[in-house]
Formats: C-alpha cells, structure tokens, sequence
C-alpha cells in the first residue's frame, strides 16, 4: 500500500504545472487515432485504448511488443522468442500455437490481421503509432479480437524527400542499424518510403555443452511502400513487409537436473544438447494495399486487401539438460489471405457509422519432431528405484539397453513426430454507429456476424526403425505418440455474432465519461484427440465474454494533461485452458475449464510541465480468476486460481527532461520505472509445488541523448535494467509435462550507443 501511495503522489506531483517566469506556454498535442474506423482525438473516443506515438517509442527505445507491454496498463507480452509470444490482455492471454484454434487478441499491422501466434512478432520500427485497445473489440476488428488488439499503424510515403540512418552497438556483442528513406517518384501523386531494422545480439546464457550462447536476437526488418495520389477523392498505399530471425536457443534451463560446474539457477550457464543447432530461421512476409475513396461529401470507400506468408523452424531442448530425452522442433507454415470491404457515413451532422463485408482464408500446419534416447530415458523414468540418471562422471547412463517394461530393446536413437493441420473460412457482416442525442450525450452500437468453416487435422508417423533391426512397427513402437496411419481430419461450420453498447457523456469541453457493455467470442474448437484408444473428433464450446467497463477521459491543466481511467469487469462462459494429457498425444490438450471473472482498473496519463518536462504513468489492477462452480453448480478444477501470466499489480512511470548543452545543442535525459507484481506461469497455480511463478519486480530503465545544433544528429546511450534485476519470463514449458519443468530467464542489464543521421 505505501508503494502505490508514494506512486499517486508521485503522479499527482509530476502532472501539477509549474512555470518559470517569463515562462512559454506549453501544451500536449492533439493525440489522434482511428481506433473506432474513423479519425477522432484519443480523448472523445468511449474506449479504454492506450495509444503512443512513433516519437515516443522511439525516446524510449521500444522496438517490440515486449518492450511496449509495459507502459500499456493491462498489457503483459511474454516473448521466449519471436516463434512463440504469449500475449496476455486483462488476465487472458493467447499463445496457442494450433494452427486450427484462434486467438484471443488480435494484432492489425494497417488494418491486416497478423493474429496467428508463430507470425504475430514483427519488429516496431518507423510506425506512426501504436493503439491498444482493452476489451471485446470484435465489432471493430474481427474475429479474432475477444478480448482486445493491437494495432500499429505504420509511416506511409509522403509527399516530401527525407530520411534517415541510426547505428550503434552495446554489450553482448550487439549491433544495430536502421534507417528510413522517403522520395517523391511524381510530383504531388506518387511517392515511395523504404525503412529497415537490424539487430544482432549475442545471448546473455551460455550453453557450456558446445560454447555455444542462448537468448539472444538476430532479426532483419525490411518495408517498402507506395503511395498513390490520382486526385483529391482517393489515396492508394501499397505495402510490403519483411522480417527474418535467427536468434540462437531460448534457454530451457532445467531446474532439475544442473549443468556440470554449475547449478539450476535459470540466470547462468546451461548444457542443452545440438548446441548451435538450437534456434530459430522465422521468415515472414506481408503484401497489404489499401484504397480509400470518397464517394462524396457523405460516404467513403475503404478497401484492404492482405496477404501474409510466414515459415519458421525452432529447434529447442525441452528438457534443459544434457539428457538425450525430450529433443523437439516445431517447423510451422502458414498462409493466409484476407478481404475487407466498409463504407464510412459521416456528415458532420448527429449520425456518423459503417458498415462493411470481409473475407479471411488461412491455412497452417505445425510439424513436431521428437527424438530421444530410450536408454536414457528410462534411467529417467526409473530414478526413483534407484537407478541412476548419470554416471560417476557426469554422463548420462545408458546403460540400460532392455526395457523393464516390453522386454524390448531400447533404441539409442528413436525418432517420430506429429502435425497438427488447420484451415479457416470466414465471412464477417458488420456495422457499427453513433448518433449524437444531445450536444452532450451520444449512444454508438455494433455488430458483426461471423460464418466459418473450420478443418482440423492430425498426423502422427511411425517411428523409425535403426538400422540392423527387423522393420516393422510392432518392433520398435512409437515411445510417446500411437500412429495415426495417416491424416485424420475433422471440418465443422460455425455461426457465431459480438457486439457492442457505448454511451458517452461529454460533461465538458475536457472532460468526457462512458460507459460500455461488449460481447465477445472465441470460436469453437475442434481437435482431433486420442480417446479409448482410437483418434477421435473433439468439439470445445465458444467461449464467450461478457465485458462491463465505465470510464473518464479528458485534458487539464490548460491541456498540459490528458489522462483516462477505467473500471472494467467481465464473465466467462466455457474457459480453454491447457492441461497435460494424460494420453498422448498431444503433450497438452485443450480443455474445458468452465466460468471464469476478471474484474480491475486502468489509469494512464501523459503530461507536459514546461518546455524542459514531460511525463507520463500507468497502473493497472486486475483480479482474473477461475470461479468456484460451474453453470451446473459443480465444483471447477481450478477454483479461485488466478489466470496465467496475470499480476494483480502492474505499473511504470517515466519522465524526459531536456536543457541546453551551452552553444553546442541539446540533451535529454529520460529514466522510466515498469513494475509488475507476482504472477504464475500455469493456470494450475499450485504446480510443481508453486515454483512456476515469478514474484513481483521492477525494471529502471534510461536513456540519455544528445543532439547538436541543427537537429540533423544525435546521439543515445541506454541502460536498460540499470540494477541487473533477476526475473523469470516463463517456467514450466514441454519439459513440465514430464515432470521436470524448464525456466527461461529474462533479459540483464543491456547497455549501448547509437547515432542517428537525419537529411
């Protein structure tokens, strides 16, 4: 309680004006976003969105979701690498990586959605700004949208010739460039904008098995875009995004079993077997175009078209050790194409709305490679009798070459993998209108109605059988998935509608209050599953959500703040949690786990003090849990725990503050605080004895620059995670399902420089 009343006051301090004498009067900009499919101020908008501008991710250093999350209140993204985010909004999160299950949060790169879990982690870099918007959004953005999106809305080509170049290097080996270059290709009509961002860092943990390094980051960004201007009624922006990743393994520390001259602590050294092996080859590609058209003075047309293509190989050690037992990949391909259509009614008048169709197809497949070592396994498996897992020296044993249990031999290479399979049709009806009943008081509705055609699929191949051995599955059966014999499949249709009530009250010129109630959706699952010994088709129920959210918006201080609080609750019907399964495969299933309330609230704030300050802060408070009973007043499995990745208590703060450097220009210093309290990495709280979780930490960051007379320079050195603080970003992972769960170990102190070049 001190903590959050020293942060009130603190925020109550930095936004109270004060003045020098002879002071300028200063004052915020207007904030402007599209958040509801029209351009308003983020002030007038009845949502709870947080919204930041390039300008200001650029100060911070905020280059990824990862690095955004913790400014945005009720946002936590957790990235073991670009091949696997967990995107947590409000206490729900969305990480599946079923290519046949959808998501929870949607992610729109200009107005395409980028959903899909192994495709979602694109680089921030040259971007107008960046929108997050809490709550059911699929009204607004699709499908996928259940309990709130992301939206970055990138640069477009301009009508104007300039650019820029940014290098710089720091600790771990790393190395940065990026750039941006915007020309006019015909005066007034056609102009083109080409950015890039490249970053290469070397791994904070050291993999002692080979030398190798772990948790590090190698990814390229490449965008070009095209702007078309034929006459004042219409604008045609072509755009084509680029990423390729090839960072080293993500370090499944096991906090069994320690490295030889080291220990389970997830912060240093690890022995993962395949070394430099290990690691990511992500390639993603995106073609979007969009046209906007006025038909008149009434109605515009606005067409998006999409494309997207990604494919990425992990190889990962899922038991964090030197053990030949648990060695996976995941190769995923994934592709998809999509079609919207709205037209926009806005008069200036009372009534202003849309309407709209939109098409999606995707298709995806997610192929899982295993291999282990049957010897060493079963020393795995029988070490509670007294056999042991290593020998004297530190090897592991393999001296068991006959099963206990078959009286098989055991193979010292055993081989087989599984696919899962997913393809989706979908066609949307929407509509979404506000009606101003007053000069005060406007009422908005939406609804949008899905219909969609979902396949599901599952394979699973014989193991292979070594050579010298008699051929044939009897002899050497798969160790953990049974055969399928070939594709199993499964497609249902679904039908499926959200929607949304808003009103908002504008009780003055700066200060406005809403209130909302939304429904969201996800769809209905589809899974094929191993049940009384036979591959079988199973359906989970829609989970649906009902959103309950109150608010205030507004500007003070003679517009040198603008802040926004929110007070939300919502209800969940037929919850999907992942639970080990008991009989696989898969490793987890998808269950059922019933009704679940998340109740909380949202507090941000951006200010201006005087020419030499500005500042900004957020908190957020969420109590996300499962609820005692079910609809049948049967006792839940999870009762009272709370959500996956979700802290009760989050918050950051932060300040820039800029003077003159004498005759040869400008500095700024800006230091910022993110703190987030303890949180569990499964939704069964108590796993593992309750080690899966993280307790709560705070992360100080800064950030000094330079700039020279003339503004064509400047220079930026960082610390980020000034005191080195230790926190786990997960724990548990494929190797908890066998009882010996892995951590991952979130980012030291990172230091460096970099040097920007304007013209």
């Amino acid at each position: 309680m001190r903590k959050l009343t020293t942060l009130l006051a603190l925020s109550v301090f930095a936004a109270t004006p004060f003045a020098l004498h002879g002071e300028e009067v200063v004052a915020l900009e207007k904030f402007v976003v599209t958040s509801q499919k029209r351009t308003e101020e983020i002030k007038d908008v009845p949502i709870s969105v947080t919204a930041y501008k390039g300008e200001f991710l650029n100060r911070l250093g905020i280059g990824s979701f990862k690095d955004l999350a913790p400014y945005v209140p009720g946002l936590f993204i957790q990235e073991q690498s670009p091949n696997n985010p967990g995107i947590n909004v409000r206490g729900v999160t969305t990480d599946s990586g079923n290519p046949s299950q959808e998501t929870r949060v949607s992610i729109f790169q200009d107005g395409v959605s980028i959903s899909r879990s192994r495709g979602s982690v694109v680089e921030l870099f040259d971007l107008e700004r960046v929108e997050v918007l809490k709550g059911p959004q699929g009204t607004l953005f699709g499908r996928g949208a259940q309990i709130g999106a992301i939206s970055i809305i990138q640069n477009k080509a301009q009508n104007g010739t300039l650019g820029q170049f940014t290098a710089g290097f720091g600790n771990f080996g790393k190395i940065e460039a990026s750039g941006t270059y915007n020309t006019v290709l015909a005066p007034n009509q056609l102009f083109a904008r080409v950015a890039f961002s490249y970053v290469d860092r070397e791994g904070s943990i050291e993999n002692v098995a080979d030398g190798s390094d772990l948790n590090g980051k190698n990814t390229l960004g490449v965008r070009t875009s095209l702007r078309w201007q034929p006459g004042t009624a219409t604008t045609a922006d072509f755009i084509i995004n680029y990423q390729r990743d090839q960072p080293p393994g993500t370090a499944f520390k096991s906090g069994t079993f320690a490295p030889r001259g080291g220990n389970t602590r997830a912060f240093e050294t690890a022995e993962l077997n395949r070394g430099a092996e290990l690691g990511i080859d992500r390639t993603v590609v995106g073609l979007t175009g969009i046209v906007t058209h006025d038909l008149n003075n009434a109605f515009t047309l606005t067409s998006i078209t999409g494309y997207r293509d990604f494919d990425s190989f992990e190889a990962f050690d899922a038991d964090g050790t030197r053990l030949n037992i648990l060695e996976f990949a995941e190769d995923y391909l994934g592709e998809q194409l999509s079609q919207e259509l709205r037209i926009s009614y806005d008069t200036r008048g009372r009534f202003r709305g849309f309407a709209g169709l939109s098409y999606f197809d995707e298709k995806g497949s997610a192929r899982v490679p295993f291999y282990t070592d049957e010897r060493q396994l079963a020393a795995f498996l029988l070490r509670g009798s007294g056999v042991p897992v290593f020998n004297p020296d530190g090897t592991p044993n393999t001296g068991l070459t006959v099963s206990p249990i078959t009286g098989g031999p055991l193979r010292a290479y055993n081989r087989e993998e599984y696919t899962q399979t997913g393809a989706t049709e979908a066609y949307d009806i929407f509509v979404d209108g506000t009606y101003n009943v007053t000069d005060r008081l406007e009422l908005s509705a939406g609804f949008r109605s899905t219909f969609e055609d979902i396949t599901s699929g599952y394979q699973v191949i014989n193991a292979l059988t070594p050579a010298g051995f008699p051929t044939g599955a009897a002899n050497f059966p798969n160790t953990l998935f049974a055969p399928t014999n070939g594709l199993i499949q499964a497609t249902r249709d679904y039908n499926s509608w959200v929607a949304r009530a808003v009103a908002r009250y504008k009780i003055s010129s700066d200060i406005s209050a809403f209130a909302s109630a939304s429904r969201g959706r996800r769809p209905d699952t589809l899974l094929i599953s191993f049940v009384g010994g036979r591959y079988v088709p199973v359906e989970l129920k829609e989970e649906i959500v009902w959103n309950y959210e109150v608010g205030l918006k507004g500007t003070m201080l003679q517009n040198r703040l603008n802040w926004s609080a929110a007070v939300f609750k919502y209800d969940y019907a037929n919850f999907q949690s992942t639970a080990v399964n008991p009989t696989p495969p898969p490793l987890t299933t998808t269950v059922d786990a019933g009704n679940a309330t998340g109740e909380g609230f949202e507090l941000t704030f951006q200010g201006v003090l005087n020419p030499a300050v500005t500042t900004f802060g957020t908190f957020g408070y969420t109590d996300a849990t499962f609820d005692d009973v079910n609809d049948r007043g049967q006792r839940q499995q999870l009762a009272g725990n709370t959500f996956r990745l979700t802290s009760r208590r989050t918050y950051s703060f932060g300040a820039t503050f800029s003077g003159s450097f004498g005759p040869a220009g400008r500095i700024q210093l800006t230091p910022s605080y993110q703190y987030k309290s303890k949180h569990f990495f499964d939704d069964n709280n108590a796993n593992a004895g309750g080690i899966l979780s993280q307790d709560g930490f705070g992360l100080f960051n800064v950030r000094a620059a330079f700039q020279p007379k003339g503004d064509r320079w400047e220079v930026v050195a960082y610390i980020d995670n000034l005191f080195d603080k230790e926190y786990i970003i997960d724990a548990g992972n494929t190797g908890g399902a066998f009882g010996i769960p892995t951590f991952i170990a979130g980012d030291p102190r990172l230091f460096g420089v970099r040097a920007t070049y304007r013209f």
